[in-house]
C-alpha cells in the first residue's frame, strides 16, 4: 500500500512527514511518478531507502521519518558538463520537492539493519560510507537522544565514518555531541579519503581505520559486540579482505571467524 507523504524539507537529507506511526522496521520504499526508461510504457520501480530516524521520527511524535538521500548528478567525463538524462531519477525527485509538495511511499520494510534491543548494555561497531550513515544516525538517537522508559542504553556504540572530506561528514555536529556527552559509551572515528593518509602513505578508508583498532575491534566480536556496515556494496570487497588479512597476521582463519559472526547473528550488512 501507498502512503502519501508531506515533505517538511527538501534538500541532499529531505526530511519527510508521514501520515502513519509505524517506524519499526530499517526502509521505506521511495514512489514516484514517471515511466521506467529502461521498461517504456512501465511506471518508475519503487526505490529504496534507509531510515535514518528511529520509530518516533524526528519530531518524537511517531509521525516523521527522515531518509538522507544524495542528490545523484552525471557529469560527461569528456566535456566536463552535466548530462541531465543520466541523472539520479528518485535522488533528484526527492530533492527537488519543495516543503508541503506530497510524495508516495510504501514501507516501512526490512529488518537486516534494525537495532537489537534485548541486551541495552551491547556493544554496537557500525561502519558507513556517505549516505550509509543513515540507519546508525537513528541507532544514535535511539540511544543517546531518546528518553524512553523501555531502553536505556548502558553499552558501547562506535561508528566509522568514510567519506571524501570533512564538508562530506553527514550528521556530525549530531555525533560530535553524543561523543562529548557520553565518552564512555560512543566513540566517533572519520576516514577522510581526502585529506588522511593510511599507515601505508594512501588514502584512508574505513577498511584503513578498522586495520587501526583491529585488536580492539575482533576483542569486542569475541565478547559478542555486534557490527554492521552500510553504504555502496563497493566498500564490502576492502574491508572483507582487511579482516581477512588481520585475522591471518593474528593466526586465525577468518572464514571460521566470519562463519560463526553470522551463526551468531552479530554480522549485519546493508549495501546498495
Amino acid at each position: 500500500m501507498a502512503h502519501p507523504i508531506v515533505v517538511k524539507g527538501a534538500f541532499c537529507m529531505p526530511h519527510v512527514t508521514t501520515s502513519f506511526a509505524n517506524n519499526d522496521k530499517a526502509f521505506y520504499s521511495c514512489k514516484f511518478q514517471g515511466e521506467n526508461p529502461k521498461k517504456p510504457g512501465t511506471p518508475n520501480t519503487v526505490r529504496l531507502y534507509s531510515i535514518a530516524s528511529t520509530r518516533y521520527g524526528d519530531s518524537f511524535d511517531g509521525k516523521t521519518a527522515t531518509l538522507c538521500v544524495r542528490r545523484a548528478v552525471y557529469y560527461d567525463p569528456v566535456t566536463g558538463k552535466e548530462d541531465r538524462s543520466k541523472n539520479g531519477i528518485c535522488s533528484n525527485y526527492l530533492c527537488d520537492r519543495k516543503p508541503g509538495d506530497k510524495v508516495k511511499i510504501t514501507g516501512p520494510s526490512g529488518k537486516v539493519m534494525l537495532l537489537p534491543e534485548d541486551d541495552p548494555n551491547a556493544t554496537h561497531i557500525m561502519i558507513a560510507t556517505g549516505t550509509g550513515i543513515a540507519p546508525f544516525r537513528g541507532y544514535l538517537r535511539r540511544m543517546f537522544m531518546e528518553d524512553v522508559p523501555s531502553f536505556k542504553f548502558g553499552g558501547l556504540a562506535w561508528l566509522f565514518l568514510g567519506v571524501a572530506n570533512t564538508d562530506s561528514l553527514l550528521y556530525n555536529d549530531e555525533f560530535t555531541e553524543y561523543a562529548n556527552q557520553y565518552p564512555k559509551n560512543f566513540r566517533y572515528d572519520t576516514a577522510l579519503s581526502r585529506e588522511h593518509k593510511n599507515k601505508r602513505g594512501g588514502k584512508m578508508y574505513v577498511q584503513d581505520k578498522i586495520e587501526e583498532y583491529s585488536d580492539e575491534i575482533f576483542e569486542l566480536l569475541d565478547k559478542g559486540a555486534h557490527i554492521y556496515f552500510c553504504g555502496l556494496k563497493g566498500m564490502m570487497p576492502g574491508i572483507q579482505d582487511t579482516l581477512k588479512r588481520v585475522a591471518e597476521e593474528r593466526g586465525e582463519s577468518w572464514d571460521e571467524r566470519f562463519s560463526q559472526l553470522k551463526k551468531n547473528k552479530q554480522w549485519h550488512v546493508e549495501v546498495y
